[in-house]
C-alpha cells in the first residue's frame, strides 16, 4: 500500500513538472522539429534504387536422374553469383564503361536470391535514379559475358531490365519528422527533470517539509502597491508612488503611541 502511494505521489510530481516546465518542453521539440525538417528537405541526399534480376543454369542433362543434382547445383551456383556480381572484377568494368567518378557506388551493388531459387536480384542504389539504373543494367550485362571466363557458365538470361524510380527510398519525410518530433519531447522532458532536480529554492510550503523543517507561519505575498498611500502628508492626491516608510520614521511613529 506504501509503495501504491509513493509511486502516485512520483507520477503526480511528474505531471506537475511537465505542467510547470511545458513552455521549455514545447521549445525543445519546435527546435528539434526546425532541425529534422532542415536536415531533411535541404541538406539529406536522396537515394534512389533500381532492380533488375537474371538467372543462371547449369548445362542441361538428358539424364532424369540427374535432374536433381541439376537443381542443386543451380541454387549453389545462385549463391556464388551472389559474391561474383558485386566483386570487383565485374564492378570495375561498371564504373569505367559509364564514366563513374569513383569506385563508391560498389558498397551500394546488392545481388540476392530467395533461399532454394536461381532467380538473383540485382539491386543498386545511387543519388541519381538514372544513373542507378544503367548501373544495374551494365552489371547485369557484364556479368552475362564474364560468366564463362569467372564460372565457365554460358547460359545467362536476363529475366527483366532494371527501371528508374523517381520515388527517392530514404529520406522519407514523415519518419524523419515523426522522429523529430520524439526527439524533441524527450530531450524537453530530460531537461525539465534535470532543472527540477538541480533548483534548490525554496518556493512553497512542502519545500520546507521535505527538508524535515516544521512550517512555523506564513505571510501573504506583499506587492509594491501595499506600500503605496492614498495621500501623504503633503496632500499628494491617491494614485502617487512614495516609497516605503524609513526604520525613523516607525521609530517615531512607534513613540507617539506609547505617548
Amino acid at each position: 500500500m506504501q509503495e501504491t502511494q509513493e509511486q502516485t505521489i512520483d507520477l503526480r510530481g511528474i505531471i506537475n513538472i511537465i505542467r510547470k516546465r511545458l513552455g521549455l518542453i514545447l521549445f525543445s521539440t519546435f527546435v528539434v522539429l526546425v532541425l529534422g525538417s532542415i536536415y531533411t528537405f535541404l541538406i539529406a541526399t536522396p537515394v534512389y534504387t533500381a532492380t533488375t534480376q537474371l538467372v543462371v543454369k547449369l548445362p542441361n542433362s538428358d539424364n532424369s536422374s540427374a535432374y536433381a543434382g541439376q537443381v542443386a547445383g543451380n541454387i549453389q551456383m545462385a549463391n556464388t553469383i551472389n559474391q561474383v556480381i558485386v566483386s570487383p572484377v565485374i564492378l570495375d568494368k561498371v564504373q569505367s564503361n559509364l564514366n563513374l567518378p569513383s569506385n563508391a557506388f560498389q558498397k551500394q551493388v546488392k545481388a540476392t536470391n530467395l533461399t532454394n531459387s536461381q532467380v538473383i536480384t540485382l539491386t543498386v542504389k545511387y543519388s541519381n535514379p538514372y544513373v542507378a539504373q544503367k548501373i544495374a543494367d551494365e552489371t547485369a550485362n557484364i556479368f552475362s559475358m564474364e560468366a564463362a571466363n569467372l564460372l565457365n557458365v554460358t547460359n545467362v538470361n536476363i529475366l527483366s531490365k532494371a527501371k528508374a524510380q523517381t520515388t527517392p527510398i530514404s529520406p522519407k519525410p514523415k519518419l524523419y519528422l515523426a522522429i523529430s518530433v520524439i526527439a524533441g519531447l524527450v530531450l524537453g522532458l530530460a531537461i525539465a527533470l534535470l532543472k527540477e532536480l538541480f533548483d534548490n529554492k525554496i518556493n512553497k510550503e512542502e519545500d520546507i517539509e521535505t527538508l524535515g523543517l516544521t512550517v512555523l507561519g506564513v505571510t501573504t505575498y506583499a506587492q509594491m502597491s501595499d506600500f503605496n498611500k492614498n495621500t501623504n502628508k503633503n496632500g499628494t492626491q491617491s494614485g502617487t508612488k512614495s516609497s516605503p516608510p524609513s526604520d525613523h520614521e516607525v521609530n517615531k511613529s512607534l513613540k507617539r503611541n506609547k505617548r
